[in-house]
């Protein structure tokens, strides 16, 4: 077998097919740590974001496989986060329906920022905009942009 040297915790290896077993071995680690699926919630997001940032972290002495992953791994969470961008198509209503399913929140916990339970079911079945107060309070209650709720 082919000399080996440890770098950074880390196996170098003389044989292109070592390496290449070598990069599966370290690919399928990352794999249990954080399956390469798509996020579905903020929790996931999360996780997600601190494997990342960790890989990001030693870039520089990342296999070509990590390399992979990490490439991977940020498309997955670009992926999730675009639904908080203004180039995303979602309505404030929807934003806020979103909003209340993953903060396991009903209509009425809703009453504070909208002012009447009435006003925040006309809003969520669409026949009710917000005022900018109400966008205000909304903004504050979820630490969001106001702009995501005009």
């Amino acid at each position: 077998m082919k000399n080996t040297t440890k770098v950074l915790g880390k196996r170098k290896t003389n044989s292109k097919l070592e390496k290449i077993k070598d990069d599966q071995i370290e690919y399928e680690k990352l794999c249990r740590v954080f399956p390469l699926r798509p996020i579905r919630s903020d929790e996931m997001n999360d996780r997600a974001g601190d494997v990342c940032i960790a890989l990001v972290n030693r870039f520089d002495d990342l296999s070509l496989a990590e390399k992979d992953y990490l490439d991977v791994l940020s498309d997955l969470i670009y992926k999730y986060e675009l639904k908080w961008d203004d180039g995303f198509k979602m309505t404030p209503a929807e934003l806020v329906k979103d909003l209340m399913k993953h903060n396991n929140l009903a209509q009425k916990d809703l009453i504070p920022q909208l002012g009447s339970a009435s006003r925040v079911s006309e809003f969520l079945k669409g026949s009710r905009n917000l005022s900018v107060e109400q966008a205000k309070k909304l903004s504050e209650r979820f630490k969001l942009r106001l702009e995501a709720f005009l």
